[in-house]
């Protein structure tokens, strides 16, 4: 029978506070056969962090429809705007039960949950009750948290009850609020040293940072502690070794939290109720802030638990996995790379790699997911794919009820996917495993890069003899075939080499427009091999082109250039972008019996060529001719007359006609029929258009003069033409 899953959201796992909450939450889940997903991110800064952005794709698992009931561990969220998206998250799941655990801060807008916590106010007034009844303190001050926080008032609420229970005034100039952290309580205690507030008998702080910050302070200036002052903290955050002296502080019962909000939950499921609900009370840890004094065993405890962590961190330091997995040139040999580092991730019981689909390209597709099991000698990097949100499919495999960490793969702002690591006793991972998931995000980056590397490696292997845009031979390729067509010339025919040169005066540095000329060069090229199909088409250059043929016919070398300068001109884009002056056209044609000899004698005739166009551009009056003629190439509308462009330019029309010849070689009335024919060429060569058709897009009424025409231009009638 397929177990139920509930989920638990919540964020910096690895805290005491969570920890906590997962102790209880767990083995009760597992007493009623169901399985445990916790979905957490790893760093969750308190500022938006774009670099860290990513991590938070994480919490979309939640839509999963195999999640039966949610817990959400609302005070663990500290960024107000991650708050806002958690909330959006869980109000579209109203389909299932959803418990919030925790302080309710602000940015919270969840609409399906009932908020459960311990009281805090209970708690604070049981702390307040040990240093009245025990120890005798009339002077109390209370360092809280943030003024806007309901939190920090419900703390102010317990203190004040204990006060008013045994007669003491309550005074609001002995409160203050602070923000939660070390920086307050230093600030507090340098007010005591300082004489700004009067020292009191006792400090309770509604957190252990706060309280370690008067201690540190008061340590560093030699005043002792409980001699002086007695401090007492609250949350027991498990770092009492650190400060001196030994914190006495107040555990809040969220492990019995947790089993209670467990039983509850799976009681909604089952039955529609959630049941009554009384909050667990805590209990006072003793220390040595206070003269009551620490209790040896749970020193001791506390001790071992730091053993452990500094021994794991010294193995983690010291271990080799992340060279290991660098070295990996596949995911398979990846997976393989993490057997023997389990020590790493204590207790743990599997582990899967989830990556998105095409996770390696610059957008994944993240609707499937392909799973490779890794920390398993016999199963390491065996795969299966199935939707992202099919989460039953990471628990079906365990026969037992077991708890999955879902945590994410990311690399600067992109999500991999995600690291599910499967625990088979009510455990979780420690603040080791941010540092081992930056370890694999980083090696999945660089096998990501690898093979990025490598197929740019198989790409320039097949451009020694290819270009890679085009696909064409390239400057080595075209002088391959051009060998073996000379060789296999027994008829020792004439040979020609064709140059197109595009793109004249581009700065080909420049990145401007980039992606549309590789566009236009690919569109320039297709159109290239359709023309020369029985010849040897190669990309020499980025901006030359090349070809080369048997000059079987007299007119082989004529018809092509002839052609391919159609082309040229009736290729909106790329007259569009670098204009009809920026390319040229150079050919030979000899019995030559050496490529290389061919092909020198055709670039140096392409030299030429381009040093007339460039000197071309250079003449007087060259810029307002060439926006002239340009407009005549580049529009379909009616060519506006020499007269109608004299008196936009304000010359002479015989001044006019006599630069136009003088600059392009031809009279402008000249050019306007070579316009056209060109158009007709282009048409008949690229189309299956009728002539009447033809004749009427290049701008000509009467049919009969315009088959004239073609023939004078060409030598050639439009059918015959066509049939070349």
């Amino acid at each position: 029978m397929k177990r139920q899953i509930i989920g638990v959201i919540l964020t910096r796992t690895a805290d005491t506070e969570q920890r906590e909450l997962l102790r209880g939450i767990i083995p009760v889940a597992w007493q009623h056969n169901t399985d445990v997903v916790v979905i957490s991110n790893i760093y969750d800064p308190e500022y938006d962090d774009e670099q860290l952005a990513a991590e938070n794709d994480i919490y979309r698992l939640t839509e999963s429809p195999d999640l039966c009931g949610l817990i959400l561990v609302t005070e663990a969220f500290i960024n107000p705007t991650h708050r806002k998206q958690i909330s959006q998250l869980m109000n579209n799941r109203g389909d299932v039960p959803q418990i919030a655990v925790g302080s309710y801060f602000e940015g919270f807008e969840l609409e399906h949950c009932i908020s459960l916590n311990t009281a805090d106010a209970d708690d604070i007034t049981d702390l307040t009750e040990h240093l009245v009844t025990v120890h005798g303190f009339t002077e109390i001050d209370l360092l809280t948290g943030f003024q806007n926080y309901l939190v920090s008032h419900l703390r102010i609420d317990g203190y004040r009850r204990t006060l008013e229970k045994h007669g003491i005034p309550f005074d609001e100039s002995r409160v203050m609020f602070g923000d939660f952290w070390m920086p307050s309580g230093e600030k507090l205690a340098k007010a005591y040293i300082s004489g700004e507030r009067k020292m009191p008998q006792a400090v309770i702080c509604a957190n252990d940072h706060m309280a370690y910050g008067i201690l540190d302070v008061f340590s560093a200036h030699g005043i002792s502690v409980p001699e002086n002052l007695t401090i007492v903290g609250y949350e027991f955050v498990r770092e009492r070794h650190m400060h001196t002296p030994i914190l006495t502080t107040f555990q809040r019962n969220r492990e019995a939290l947790g089993r209670i909000v467990t039983e509850m939950l799976l009681k909604k499921i089952g039955t529609g109720e959630f049941g009554d609900f009384v909050p667990p009370r805590g209990r006072v840890i003793c220390g040595n802030s206070c003269t009551c004094g620490i209790k040896l065993s749970d020193f001791d405890t506390e001790l071992s638990a730091a053993r452990t962590k500094a021994f794991y961190e010294f193995l983690h330091l010291y271990n080799q996995l992340e060279q290991r997995l660098t070295e990996a040139h596949s995911i398979r040999d990846f997976c393989g790379k993490f057997v023997g580092s389990e020590y790493l991730l204590p207790n743990i019981g599997g582990a899967e790699l989830c990556l998105y689909r095409n996770w390696n390209h610059g957008v994944s597709d993240d609707s499937s997911i392909n799973c490779y099991t890794i920390y398993n000698a016999s199963d390491n990097g065996q795969s299966r794919t199935f939707n992202r949100l099919n989460i039953s499919a990471l628990t079906e495999n365990c026969d037992t009820p077991a708890v999955y960490y879902c945590s994410p793969l990311f690399f600067s702002d992109r999500p991999l996917g995600f690291i599910v690591t499967r625990y088979d006793i009510p455990a979780t991972y420690d603040h080791i495993f941010r540092s081992w998931m930056k370890t694999v995000s980083n090696a999945l980056e660089i096998l990501r890069m690898k093979n990025d590397i490598r197929y740019l490696m198989d790409c320039c292997n097949l451009s020694e003899y290819q270009d890679t845009l085009t696909g064409l031979p390239n400057r080595k390729g075209f002088s391959h075939e051009l060998h073996i067509l000379i060789d296999k010339d027994k008829m020792h025919q004439p040979v020609f080499c064709l140059l197109l040169q595009t793109a004249i005066d581009r700065d080909s540095l420049s990145l401007k427009n980039k992606k549309s000329e590789l566009a236009v060069h690919q569109e320039i090229s297709a159109a290239l091999q359709s023309l020369t199909s029985q010849f040897v088409l190669a990309r020499l250059e980025e901006n030359i082109y090349a070809v080369a043929g048997l000059n079987n016919k007299e007119t082989t070398v004529e018809l092509l250039h002839e052609r391919i300068t159609s082309l040229m001109l009736n290729n909106e884009k790329y007259i569009g972008l670098f204009g009809m002056d920026s390319f040229c056209i150079a050919s030979v044609c000899t019995e030559y019996t050496c490529s290389t000899e061919l092909l020198e004698t055709a670039e140096k005739e392409l030299m030429t060529q381009v040093r007339i166009v460039e000197e071309m551009h250079s003449r007087p009056h060259y810029r307002q001719l060439i926006n002239a003629r340009s407009r005549l190439y580049s529009t379909n509308e009616e060519p506006l007359s020499a007269e109608t462009l004299c008196r936009q330019y304000l010359i002479s029309a015989g001044h006019f006609r006599k630069i136009y010849k003088e600059t392009f070689g031809i009279a402008y009335h000249q050019d306007i029929i070579r316009q056209r024919m060109m158009k007709m060429i282009w048409l008949l060569i690229s189309t299956d258009l009728d002539l009447s058709a033809i004749t009427e897009h290049c701008g000509y009424d009467d049919y009969g003069y315009c088959l004239r025409l073609f023939r004078q231009f060409t030598g050639y009638t439009p059918n015959k033409y066509r049939k070349l």
